[in-house]
């Protein structure tokens, strides 16, 4: 008979990916973790997944077995919450504000673990322009935002860290700006025009290297959007400074060269919200889970490996 505590073990080695992020987020040592999916391989006569110097992938029949152990868990958190009184658990709706770069880091992950903790809390989500989002919090709708932490951070706001990662100029793939040589550490800016950000924690960073840099840019046009950034320069429209997180993602990331990476400069993303609300349950479960999962967060979360064994 399956445990559903080694299931659930086996569900986070899915997500992750990586037997360490997922001992971890499992309170478990890597060897304890390898044991129990080594048992479950046994126990079941397949092989789950497959483990090489490349890192880990979910073979067909694991992913077969992680659908029934997310539904097996989701039935018996069910039946617990119904046994111990509907009204004492955990449920209702959380609202949460980021940017499109975000939905796609942050919150699959975030929302797997709550489906796992928390089966009848359910998750809205609200996408748009990352340098709005702590005013989102304004709303009393909203009780979460993943934002870049400013310099100052607001009196009223607390944060669960997420992440950091640098911030990248980049350059079109075309002919007008191949005099900006890749090799260079300090190329020439102060001549070609620069997609800049609207506002936000990204306007603060682009303008402190300015001014550090003593340049004076040309501004084609000031963007709201990171991914937008991304995509004007791309198509030619000028030189830009973006996270590389949103680099990584884009569907144009190919069709601009990394100039260099910037010193000194870089996003701190957090998962926040108001402290007047630090006192509800519901609030406190999200903001712990999230400390938990905050160190399964990092940059080459962008890559995936599927597996078709």
């Amino acid at each position: 008979m399956i445990d559903l505590k080694d299931a659930a073990f086996f569900l986070r080695l899915c997500e992750t990916e990586n037997v360490t992020r997922a001992a971890a987020l499992s309170s478990v040592s890597p060897s304890t973790l390898s044991r129990t999916i080594s048992k479950l391989e046994e126990d079941l006569g397949t092989t789950l997944c497959v483990r090489d110097q490349k890192g880990i992938t979910i073979t067909k029949s694991g992913k077969r077995f992680a659908d029934y152990a997310r539904k097996a868990i989701a039935d018996f958190k069910a039946l617990e919450a119904d046994l111990k009184q509907e009204n004492s658990t955990i449920g209702g709706s959380i609202k949460i504000y980021c940017s499109v770069t975000a939905s796609y880091i942050f919150i699959p992950r975030l929302l797997s673990e709550l489906r796992l903790s928390y089966p009848k809390l359910e998750l809205r989500l609200e996408t748009g322009d990352a340098a709005e989002a702590l005013d989102h919090l304004k709303d009393p709708d909203t009780d979460f935002v993943i934002s870049a932490l400013p310099d100052n951070i607001p009196d009223n706001v607390n944060y669960v860290h997420l992440v950091s990662f640098p911030l990248v100029l980049i350059a079109p793939k075309t002919p007008a700006y191949r005099s900006l040589d890749l090799n260079d550490e300090n190329p020439n800016l102060s001549k070609v025009p620069f997609i800049m950000p609207e506002k936000g924690q990204l306007k603060t960073e682009v303008d402190r290297f300015f001014k550090k840099q003593r340049i004076k840019p040309i501004t084609y046009a000031e963007i709201a959007g990171h991914e937008s950034i991304v995509s004007m320069t791309a198509l030619g429209f000028g030189v830009s400074i973006v996270p590389k997180l949103v680099l990584d993602l884009s569907p144009f990331k190919n069709d601009v060269n990394i100039l260099k990476t910037l010193p000194d400069t870089g996003f701190n993303v957090a998962l926040c919200y108001l402290k007047d609300k630090t006192q509800d349950r519901t609030i406190s479960a999200v903001t712990d889970l999230a400390l938990r999962l905050s160190p399964t967060f990092a940059p080459d979360l962008t890559s995936r490996k599927v597996s078709e064994n």
